[in-house]
């Protein structure tokens, strides 16, 4: 049995993922009350009140080496995204307690092809795996998906059991869990102000040297396929403003473009005809439309010619709840492209 030393994600000003009303930040202090209250003695909770990727509060941390880390996420993404994983160091094996605790929430939150992931890029694993610490990160389903945050409030004490019993404690008998509410009420759009189209991508690329047909949001994805590196890319929207730019596979990033016109050289599209493995894009909301739907995000994510699965959805450029500021992996050429 090993000690549980749990972090609560995000907090400190900075709510996480929110959708239908709940933020990250509350609902994973809320799940790791509840590891505490059943696990006893053998959980040590982390300050609630920090953010500990701000803080950089894993590299001051001062608990014994043989204790065990778990820090509480929920993802975010397309409404339809769904499932738990957790994230270790990238070329680590996992260990008992990594398949473990991968295979328990999997099986609350079922949908996520990989239940294990290893990555380089992210603060918190960095640190940890540096200064000798059993760490992971866990994504404890998706905000975004109303039917796994239904199973995270409704089942909080079956998840808390489930990491407790992935590191082999029993844990004993708590009060009841209780019911979870949105912390604050849906908005409603107004019954006036914006009267325009929803807001719609359309993006293509070049591949292989051909311009392959344009994609609108998620009807599909842009690219020849699996192998292909995609070289340029031209992206525009119908309500507000996008602005795009590329990384150069072995270069520096180019100019941020705003055009979509394959015989504009300079603003039309973004790329120089050759090997790209990062996008960055940000979408401007006007007043209008985000009087009535609020201000939104570009989402989109990358494939690359390492692997077949896609990386993670990137929201604009932010670089908040383990994301990198731009889609894709530097050094490694995109082949699939999808947005928003």
């Amino acid at each position: 049995m090993a000690h549980l030393f749990v972090i609560a994600g995000h907090g400190a000003g900075d709510p996480g993922a929110c959708g239908h009303g709940f933020s990250e930040a509350e609902r994973v202090r809320a799940l790791a009350t509840r590891v505490k209250a059943i696990g006893g003695d053998d959980v040590t909770l982390g300050d609630f009140n920090m953010d500990y990727y701000q803080s950089n509060g894993i590299a001051s941390l001062n608990i014994p080496a043989d204790w065990q880390i778990v820090e509480l996420h929920m993802d975010s993404g397309v409404e339809t995204a769904r499932g738990a994983h957790i994230v270790i160091k990238g070329g680590f094996d996992p260990d008992e307690f990594d398949t473990a605790l991968a295979n328990n929430l999997a099986s609350i939150f079922p949908g996520r092809a990989s239940k294990i992931v290893g990555r380089n890029d992210l603060q918190n694993v960095d640190v940890a795996a540096n200064r000798g610490y059993g760490y992971r990160l866990a994504e404890c389903g998706f905000i975004s998906n109303i039917n796994d945050l239904t199973v995270f409030n409704n089942r909080m004490d079956e998840i808390a059991r489930a990491i407790l019993g992935a590191f082999e404690i029993k844990g004993g008998s708590a009060p009841a869990q209780q019911p979870s509410k949105p912390q604050t009420p849906q908005p409603k759009p107004p019954v006036s102000g914006y009267n325009g189209p929803k807001l719609s991508f359309e993006y293509q690329v070049r591949a292989g040297g051909k311009v392959y047909p344009a994609v609108k949001d998620l009807n599909d994805w842009a690219g020849a396929g699996d192998g292909v590196a995609i070289t340029d890319i031209a992206i525009k929207c119908n309500v507000g403003h996008v602005k795009y730019r590329v990384h150069v596979k072995g270069k520096d990033w180019l100019p941020w473009v705003t055009g979509y016109n394959w015989n504009d050289h300079e603003n039309g599209y973004a790329g120089i005809g050759e090997s790209i493995d990062g996008v960055q894009i940000y979408y401007d909301t006007p007043a209008d439309y985000a009087a009535v739907y609020g201000y939104q995000q570009a989402q989109y994510r990358v494939s690359t010619l390492e692997g077949r699965e896609y990386y993670d959805w990137q929201y604009d450029t932010d670089t908040h709840n383990h994301q990198d500021g731009y889609a894709g992996k530097l050094g490694v050429a995109i082949d699939k492209f999808q947005l928003f």
